[in-house]
C-alpha cells in the first residue's frame, strides 16, 4: 500500500503549482498557494475538502465515504483499496480544478473549467461543482 500511496504523492506533486508538505496527522498533504487540496496517509486514505453538496454527490456515486473525523463538514476519505487509486487521483483533481478555476488569472480559471467539463464524472457530481459557474457557495477552504 505504501507504494500505491507513494505512487498518488509523486503524481499529485508534480501538478503545476502544487506544493507538498507533512500533514500534521502524518502522511502528505497537497496546497495550491494556501488551500490544500487534500491529503494522503500511508496507510491508504486519501481526505480531501468539498462543499456538503459534493460531498453528498460522491458519496451517492460510491466514490467516497464522510471524513473518518469530519462527518458532518464537506471533507471526504477516499479508501484507496475499496474506491481505487484512479479515484483518488481523479477526486484529488477534483479539488484543484476547483481551486484554479477561482483564479484571478482568467485564462487559469477558464482552463480549468474546461478540464472540469472533461472528467467525466457522473450528472450528479457535475450538477455539484456547477460546471459553467465559477463561484461555489460554502466552498470549504481549511480544516483537516
Amino acid at each position: 500500500m505504501r507504494d500505491e500511496m507513494k505512487s498518488i504523492v509523486d503524481e499529485v506533486a508534480a501538478w503545476p503549482g502544487v506544493t507538498s508538505h507533512d500533514h500534521r496527522f502524518g502522511g502528505t498533504e497537497f496546497r495550491l498557494g494556501e488551500r490544500e487540496i487534500g491529503h494522503v496517509h500511508d496507510f491508504g486514505i486519501v481526505d480531501i475538502p468539498f462543499t456538503v453538496k459534493i460531498r453528498e454527490a460522491l458519496m451517492h456515486a460510491e466514490r467516497a465515504e464522510r471524513h473518518h473525523w469530519l462527518p458532518n463538514s464537506g471533507w471526504t476519505t477516499v479508501k484507496v483499496k475499496e474506491h481505487g487509486r484512479a479515484n483518488s487521483v481523479e477526486l484529488l483533481r477534483l479539488s484543484y480544478l476547483r481551486i484554479q478555476r477561482k483564479s484571478a488569472d482568467t485564462v487559469v480559471a477558464s482552463e480549468a473549467e474546461g478540464e472540469l467539463a472533461t472528467l467525466g464524472l457522473e450528472t450528479e457530481i457535475m450538477n455539484a461543482i456547477e460546471i459553467g459557474q465559477r463561484a461555489e457557495v460554502g466552498a470549504v477552504s481549511t480544516g483537516r
